[in-house]
């Protein structure tokens, strides 16, 4: 697969995918200056995203996984998944990485060795990571 991954900026992610965000209770604020993204285009149009902040030094958090649904299973988070893995590994001295993860993302963060740290009222689950 020949995929090209692309940083996007936040109002871009906010503006083209906030209503299937919402949708789907994966939180996205309005302002949001300090959580970088990347995604995957078709064509114009961006159909996956990822996004990672840095919640102090040396702890990351993974945000706002998304594919369109059209767009699931080809490939898409898995491929973003490794470039924003690699990404925070090169750039970041890290020791912990956490999400909050919903139904549709916790299998990939269980499969890659997160564990889960408790669940909210809104079964969101908390997950962590230690290298």
């Amino acid at each position: 697969m020949n995929l090209k991954i692309y940083p996007i900026d936040h109002d871009e992610v906010y503006g083209r995918f906030r209503r299937e965000l919402v949708k789907e209770r994966v939180a996205i604020k309005k302002q949001d200056p300090k959580t970088k993204y990347a995604c995957v285009m078709n064509g114009i149009h961006p159909v996956a995203v990822v996004g990672w902040q840095e919640i102090k030094e040396g702890h990351i958090r993974f945000k706002t996984d998304y594919v369109r649904p059209n767009f699931r299973g080809k490939g898409y988070y898995s491929a973003l998944w490794d470039y924003r893995i690699n990404l925070i590994f090169k750039e970041y001295d890290v020791h912990t990485i956490s999400a909050y993860c919903t139904e549709m993302s916790l299998p990939k963060y269980l499969k890659e060795n997160f564990l889960e740290r408790g669940v909210n009222r809104n079964g969101i689950t908390y997950v962590k990571y230690n290298p």
